[in-house]
């Protein structure tokens, strides 16, 4: 409001500041990192721009940079693999948690997303709710326990599912894949955040036989499929 202009470096640096704050005065906090998850619906040039400062945080700040992901409506934005060379071209160390496949599509772009995620070694897969019509990137999802990110209630809220017992999730807890329950944007529809998504997972998705074992697993999932490193996995 006063006309001062923040970079990048500048906000993730107020947002680590904040997190350390917030530890400070609640010590039993397990903890906090930044993906760093700019517009997808860009030029190769902004892309680049988007690696470099990618670079720099994980440069900064290596202990609260969590890695990398391009965010946006994917039907109105470009797939992944209009990034393939310039995303190849970001450092190992650099982890991809690429949102891919919140279609209700079947071979589109956007639900073709899900295949290019796999290939440049997606961490996690943010949505994936087109991934119950693609069998062969399930296969290679389990084969390599990547993570899938559910989040009920913003399909729901979205229309990609009217009645959460339809959810393709339904499918995944079946089948013992890799699931964690996320919250998407839950300000925007006044959730608590994983609250009552847990809830709607539990209630609206899960088996009717589902019981304490079933959240205690999802819970677990949080832990094993988070950007925590094997000392901080320790401490928890």
């Amino acid at each position: 409001m006063d006309g001062t202009s923040y970079t990048e470096m500048d906000t993730a640096a107020i947002y680590k500041r904040t997190f350390e704050r917030f530890r400070k005065d609640y010590p039993d906090f397990i903890g906090s990192k930044l993906i760093y998850a700019p517009i997808r619906n860009v030029d190769n040039q902004t892309i680049n721009k988007y690696i470099e400062i990618a670079i720099e945080l994980k440069a900064r700040y290596p202990d609260f940079f969590a890695g990398f992901d391009l965010v946006g409506q994917e039907d109105l934005g470009r797939p992944l693999i209009d990034f393939v060379e310039p995303l190849l071209s970001m450092p190992k160390d650099i982890n991809f948690y690429f949102h891919a496949g919140e279609t209700n599509w079947n071979g589109q772009s956007t639900d073709e997303n899900l295949l290019d995620a796999v290939l440049l070694g997606t961490k996690r897969i943010g949505h994936g709710y087109a991934l119950y019509k693609h069998p062969s990137v399930l296969d290679v999802i389990k084969e390599r326990n990547i993570a899938i990110e559910v989040n009920p209630i913003s399909n729901q809220v979205l229309l990609l599912v009217a009645d959460t017992r339809n959810h393709p999730c339904s499918y995944l807890f079946a089948n013992d894949y890799p699931v964690v329950i996320s919250s998407d944007d839950p300000s925007f529809w006044k959730a608590k955040p994983l609250s009552h998504d847990f809830y709607i997972a539990f209630l609206g998705i899960a088996n009717s036989h589902a019981d304490i074992r079933m959240l205690k697993q999802l819970a677990l999932n949080s832990i094993i499929h988070s950007a925590m490193n094997g000392a901080e996995r320790e401490w928890l």
